[in-house]
């Protein structure tokens, strides 16, 4: 889906990322966080997110004690293995997520007219957000936002994105 170029919509493009494991997981309130290293909770707090080589994220810390993965590489699959063992609880939630990117000059203000983006991910790379009355996480990329919301609302939310595009 993209934009239009003239002066009455957004110019934006919103993609949809390839499906692919997605993971989420929950740390007991017991567990120390030295036990979560291996996600980045020991020096990253809520609204954090570690990135992979790539630039994507490989880890957003989304709200506390709450972690989603998307497409996690075989040394933090090994991990989520271990942390299950005492450390918290790892779901695979691949058809619960749908993955969006949103980019182009006025991504920032196509979101702004769902909520403050600006105050949302001040000081954050992250956050778990409603847009456009649908539920997701939202994280900062190199070109503009990653979307991941929840599948039973993509159409909807692609379909927001769209008219505002469109100027209607």
């Amino acid at each position: 889906m993209s934009s239009t170029n003239g002066a009455n919509g957004f110019r934006c493009a919103l993609t949809a990322l390839p499906a692919a494991r997605m993971v989420e997981f929950a740390a007991f309130a017991s567990t120390l966080p030295s036990a979560l290293a291996a996600l980045g909770a020991g020096a990253l707090a809520p609204g954090s997110v570690r990135r992979a080589a790539d630039g994507r994220p490989a880890v957003l810390h989304f709200a506390p004690a709450r972690w989603l993965l998307p497409d996690p590489d075989a040394e933090l699959g090994a991990w989520l293995s271990a942390a299950e063992a005492g450390a918290g609880t790892a779901v695979e939630v691949e058809g619960k997520w749908a993955a969006l990117e949103l980019n182009g000059p006025d991504a920032s203000r196509l979101l702004s007219s769902s909520l403050d983006v600006a105050a949302v991910l001040d000081a954050r790379d992250c956050a778990a957000v409603v847009m456009f009355d649908c539920p997701g996480v939202l994280a900062t990329s190199s070109q503009g936002y990653l979307v991941y919301v929840q599948s039973s609302y993509a159409a909807d939310f692609k379909a927001a994105v769209a008219r505002l595009c469109a100027g209607a």
